[in-house]
């Protein structure tokens, strides 16, 4: 028998941060596996200079990534700044090796190491942690998230001709994934639990008028967000309630704070631990998903989606790409403002059919998802 594999998970967001596919994906691994999963040390999150256990077989680290989506923009530039010049960036990249020499200790004697990367800035130091194997799950399209400096897409690059297998999320990321350079990217879309969003209790505290239905967004309200068509979705629709749940950067907060100041309607309530997103969504007699088509947008598979689906709720969204044709009955897609609206406007007045809607989320439990990953990770054969 092979011996087993532990984990050296590469993430490009915080464990504490939005329960999203890195923690849903670690959390399934196998009994047997240990997780060390390397977090972006992040300013607003407590920083972990030493494994510190999450759970029973998965420890947190914090890491000096570069972090060009700092949600300051003075931050983004002052780090794109020193992405961009060769001796800064070859200061921190030394610094990198050195403390993932400290992280090369991690695992035990006889097992196989895998490198899991979900950021692809991690590529300068990873011969410092002696994988066996490397898997890069690509879960966006990292060129369009944030403005990456040009000498530093060759480490995107290579990752994608280097990593000894290529995950995706989408099909447009699949095209990319190619395009950069990966030979044979697998599609291992994201998912929901669908358990726990099925049988969960509507909340019943959320604001406005509790005898409103309530058309609702849960997820980042970045400048992928239409806020403007959600704002016109408020005003042409007074007696529902329009709730946005999520975090905002400065410049969309402030936005949203005016917006909310002049519709009476339009709630944004911040972020929400995950445990209370079930009972939020079910709440919601309309699931929202109004991003501006953009290059980021186009390769997202979005976890709302997923979401939505398994509360009963059903969707409108924009055609922010054409991923939206394989979704079948699970949303309505709007291709202009006044079709949002109308399409808005029907799911108030003749509630869906939910079965539609949870059999499609269950083709999308994490579970299974999980299952997959697993197999592709450290199977024998991808």
């Amino acid at each position: 028998m092979r011996p087993g594999w532990d984990v050296v998970w590469l993430s490009d967001i915080p464990w504490d941060s939005l329960w999203q596919r890195p923690q849903q994906l670690a959390t399934r691994f196998p009994s047997d596996v240990r997780i060390l999963f390397v977090e972006p040390w992040t300013l607003g999150h407590p920083p972990a200079f030493r494994p510190t256990p999450v759970s029973g077989r998965i420890s947190r680290v914090s890491f000096p990534f570069l972090p060009l989506h700092a949600r300051s923009p003075g931050l983004r530039r002052l780090f794109y700044r020193v992405g961009d010049w060769p001796p800064a960036a070859l200061a921190l990249f030394s610094l990198q090796r050195a403390w993932a020499q400290m992280l090369a200790g991690f695992g035990r004697p006889g097992r196989r190491r895998l490198a899991l990367v979900q950021n692809f800035l991690a590529r300068p130091f990873l011969p410092a942690l002696r994988a066996d194997r490397t898997v890069y799950d690509m879960i966006d399209a990292p060129l369009h998230f944030a403005p990456v400096p040009p000498r530093l897409v060759r480490h995107w690059e290579g990752l994608l001709r280097e990593a000894d297998r290529v995950s995706v999320t989408s099909e447009p990321l699949a095209r990319l994934a190619r395009a950069g350079g990966a030979q044979d990217p697998t599609l291992i879309g994201n998912g929901v639990e669908v358990a726990r969003f099925a049988r969960a209790a509507p909340a019943g505290d959320l604001p406005g008028n509790p005898e409103s239905p309530i058309l609702g967004y849960v997820g980042s309200l970045h400048s992928w967000f239409d806020l403007p068509l959600v704002l016109n979705l408020a005003r042409a629709l007074p007696r529902a309630r329009v709730l946005l749940v999520g975090p905002a950067p400065p410049a969309t907060r402030e936005e949203l704070e005016r917006a909310q100041a002049q519709t009476p309607n339009l709630f944004w309530i911040g972020p929400r631990p995950y445990e209370e997103i079930p009972s939020i969504v079910r709440a919601f007699r309309v699931g929202l998903i109004p991003f501006r088509r953009t290059p980021l947008t186009e390769a997202v598979n979005p976890v709302k989606l997923y979401e939505y689906a398994a509360a009963g709720v059903p969707c409108v969204t924009t055609r922010f790409t054409e991923e939206v044709r394989a979704w079948g009955d699970a949303a309505r897609v709007a291709d202009s403002e006044q079709d949002f609206i109308a399409a808005s406007s029907a799911l108030i007045a003749s509630a869906a059919d939910p079965a539609p809607l949870l059999a499609f989320a269950r083709r999308h439990d994490w579970d299974e998802i999980a299952g997959r990953f697993v197999a592709f990770c450290t199977g024998d054969a991808a």
